[in-house]
């Protein structure tokens, strides 16, 4: 009987693998009921994954400059550092992007009414908008008279229903970013506990690991650390693809003046944080406003922007992002292309780390094959 017992979890991990296909809707069903459950400690496990690589560089200059001493404030201090961090550099982007695409948008708004308004003029000229205007008219003549025909009724009774309906739509609003503020809320906090105790957290998790899957501990504990390394390389290499980038399309606007310079960079640098198709989304969005102010402009934009990816494509990334990976273009690409197929957005985002990881996994797994089969080629001719 003890010879089988090194079979029944893969026994099992097989028949919870049958059910989940037996029952597959159920299954999803299920995973998506807990995902939406958890989603508070998921969001925060995101914020303290991110926000942990910032306070690490924090504790670093903190220990460089105070040594041994004050180490109680340590923590606290750094924790407080890298969220003010984050916030301050929200708050900048936001100052850059905002105020300009309302300049934009009332530029637009203010030069469309100029060219609908001859149009707006001679409404009388089109008479199949009078059964638009005739209600309208009925109804502010029977105001003035201080009695509603049945027309005039009809229109309030439309008018109501739709506010009811509006009023109805706007709760379900208010009610959906009530519950998005909790959840984010309720994840800040969260985050906060797990970066304020992740050594012991860690160390109970080890110790959990190490007492139950004691022979499998140093295989989850070597891929646990393959895939923490690829995402936080990927997350530092990301970030620093998209400030080169973002600053280098501000200075191109500059040099070359076009409108909206430091909103462009701003957007292109944020957008450039979606690997590959990110920095061609903020250039769409660029272009659109730029063509606010000069169509002929945008075109010259749009020229700039494709020679400007062409440069960071073939130089940037490869030595920014795809070094920090070690990762193949060719299979940047391919995660982007699979994972944002299948999992949508969130799969663009994390499908690059995972398949890094994963590449990893499998080169040095087959590294240390063909070392162990060279070792055994040499035996058998000794």
């Amino acid at each position: 009987m003890q010879k089988y017992q090194k079979y029944i979890p893969m026994a099992i991990v097989g028949f919870v693998f049958y059910l989940a296909i037996l029952y597959w809707k159920s299954f999803v069903a299920l995973v998506g009921s807990i995902i939406k459950a958890s989603s508070a400690m998921i969001i925060g496990l995101l914020m303290a994954y991110v926000v942990n690589i910032l306070m690490i560089q924090f504790e670093k200059l903190y220990q460089h400059i105070f040594k041994k001493k004050y180490q109680k404030a340590k923590r606290p201090l750094c924790i407080i550092l890298s969220y003010l961090s984050v916030v301050l550099l929200f708050a900048l982007l936001v100052s850059i992007i905002v105020p300009q695409i309302i300049d934009a948008t009332e530029l637009l708004l203010k030069n469309s009414f100029k060219a609908l308004s001859p149009y707006l003029n001679d409404l009388s000229k089109y008479p199949q908008l009078k059964s638009f205007i005739t209600p309208i008219e009925t109804f502010l003549s029977d105001l003035s008279k201080g009695s509603l025909s049945s027309t005039s009724t009809d229109m309030l009774k439309h008018l109501f229903t739709g506010a009811s309906g509006l009023l109805s739509n706007m709760t379900k609003v208010l009610s959906s970013i009530a519950g998005i503020v909790a959840t984010l809320f309720f994840g800040f906090m969260f985050s906060l506990y797990l970066l304020g105790s992740k050594e012991t957290l860690l160390a109970q998790l080890n110790r959990v690991l190490k007492t139950y899957l004691p022979k499998a501990y140093p295989t989850i504990s070597y891929v646990a650390h393959v895939f923490n390394e690829s995402i936080k390389n990927f997350v530092i290499g990301q970030v620093t693809e998209a400030l080169i980038i973002g600053v280098l399309a501000a200075l191109g606007c500059t040099i070359l003046r076009f409108p909206y310079a430091l909103m462009v960079g701003a957007i292109i640098g944020t957008t450039a944080l979606i690997p590959v198709l990110g920095a061609y989304l903020g250039a769409l969005v660029s272009a659109f406003l730029i063509f606010t102010i000069s169509p002929v402009k945008a075109i010259q934009f749009l020229i700039f922007i494709v020679i400007l990816q062409q440069f960071e494509d073939n130089l940037i990334y490869p030595r920014v992002v795809g070094t920090s990976l070690g990762l193949p273009g060719i299979w940047v690409l391919a995660a982007i292309t699979v994972f944002g197929g299948v999992f949508g957005f969130g799969g663009v985002i994390f499908g690059v780390p995972i398949t890094s990881a994963l590449y990893t996994l499998l080169r040095n797994d087959l590294h240390r094959r063909m070392k162990q089969h060279r070792k055994e080629v040499i035996t058998s001719e000794e």
